[in-house]
C-alpha cells in the first residue's frame, strides 16, 4: 500500500477521529473494480475488501457508488448481484447506488423531502473518463445529510444546516488495472490516453476528487503520476495491509488535504468548463455515430454480460 511521492501523500501519525475528515461518497468506478473475473474467469468473485469497505461506509451513513460507463443501472445491479446477492439487499437499502453514465441520473428518493436537487446533469450519456462528467454526475444524484466538524468533544463543532451533495474534494474514486486488460467491446476512446483505468483516475484528477488505484496482477500500473494512492487489494480482515474509509480520509494513509481540481500538470481547473469542453468535443463527433461512442468501455457488452450470467446459473 504505498501513496504517490510528492508533500501531500505521506503517512501521517495516528489522529482521533474528530480530527479527521471522512470521505462523504465512495465511487467504485468501473465493474471491475468491484468483481474480479480475471483471476477465475468461470467463477468471478468480489474482489477483496470491497464489501468491508462498504460496510464501513454504511455504518457511518457514507454512500457508496458502483459506477459503469457501458452498462445501464439495470445492467450493472445484474452482473454484480448474480456474483454477489447480498448486494441487492444493499442497493434497496440504499447502502450502494448503481449508476450509469448512458442514462439520465434521478434523484435520490430523499431529494424531494430535504429540498435537494442538483442544478443539471451535464454528462449527456458521453461523459465517459477521461471526462469527469460521469463521476460529477452520479456523485450528485443523492443528497446527504454532511456531519458537523471542528475540535474534540464537540468544541468548536459546526453542523451544517441544509442537505446536499457530496462535495467532490470529499469523494474517494477506486479505479482497478484489470479494466485495461478487459478490453472487449471497446469502442470510441480516441481522446483518452490508451488506458481505461488511468483515464478514470485522470476523471478524479479533474473532478477533484481523491483517486485510488487497485493494480492488477502481472499488469503495470499505469496511472501511478495521477492517481493519489496505488494499492495491491483493499484487502480483508485476514490481511496484514488493509484500506480502510480513514485511510482516505483527509488527512489519512495517502494524502494530507483535501484534493482540488487540476489538470495534468498540477494546474487548477474548473470542472464544469473541462465537462463542457469534452461534451462539446464528443457532440459533434457523435453526430455520426451516437451509440458507438457513447458505449465505450472495456466492461462486459450486453452479450458477453448474458454468457457471464449463463454461466454463473450452470454453477
Amino acid at each position: 500500500m504505498h501513496g504517490q511521492p510528492d508533500e501531500e501523500k505521506k503517512q501521517e501519525p495516528d489522529l482521533d477521529a474528530s480530527q479527521l475528515d471522512l470521505p462523504e461518497a465512495l465511487v467504485l468506478y468501473g465493474l471491475d473494480t468491484v468483481i474480479d473475473f480475471i483471476s477465475s474467469p468461470s467463477h468471478p468473485t468480489v474482489r477483496p475488501g470491497v464489501l468491508r469497505l462498504i460496510d464501513e461506509a454504511r455504518e457511518l451513513a457514507v454512500p457508496t457508488f458502483i459506477l459503469s460507463e457501458s452498462l445501464t443501472t439495470n445492467e450493472l445491479a445484474r452482473a454484480v448481484e448474480s456474483v454477489e446477492p447480498s448486494f441487492q439487499q444493499l442497493s434497496s437499502n440504499s447502502r450502494i447506488h448503481y449508476q450509469s453514465g448512458l442514462e439520465e441520473f434521478v434523484i435520490d428518493g430523499n431529494g424531494g423531502e430535504d429540498g435537494f436537487s442538483p442544478d443539471r446533469f451535464v454528462g449527456e450519456g458521453i461523459g465517459h473518463a477521461p471526462c469527469p462528467a460521469a463521476l460529477y454526475d452520479a456523485v450528485n444524484s443523492v443528497s446527504i445529510l454532511p456531519k458537523g466538524f471542528g475540535g474534540a468533544d464537540g468544541f468548536g463543532v459546526k453542523n451544517w444546516e441544509a442537505a446536499r451533495a457530496p462535495l467532490p474534494q470529499h469523494c474517494v474514486v477506486f479505479v482497478c488495472g484489470d479494466s485495461d486488460g478487459n478490453r472487449s467491446g471497446v469502442l470510441d476512446r480516441s481522446d483518452g490516453s490508451g488506458s481505461i483505468s488511468r483515464d478514470r483516475c485522470i476523471a478524479a484528477r479533474y473532478a477533484g476528487m481523491r483517486s485510488i488505484y487497485i493494480e492488477s496482477e502481472g499488469r503495470p500500473c499505469t496511472a501511478d503520476d495521477v492517481a493519489d494512492g496505488v494499492v495491491g487489494s483493499l484487502g480483508t480482515e485476514e490481511d496484514w495491509e488493509i484500506v480502510t474509509l480513514d485511510d482516505v480520509s483527509s488527512p489519512g494513509s495517502f494524502w494530507v488535504n483535501m484534493m482540488l481540481a487540476k489538470d495534468l500538470d498540477g494546474m487548477g481547473v474548473n470542472t464544469e468548463t473541462v465537462i463542457e469542453e469534452f461534451i462539446e468535443r464528443r457532440r459533434g463527433k457523435n453526430k455520426t455515430a451516437p451509440s458507438y461512442f457513447a458505449r465505450n468501455d472495456p466492461e462486459p457488452d450486453e452479450d458477453e454480460l448474458a454468457k457471464i450470467l449463463a454461466d454463473l446459473e450452470s454453477l
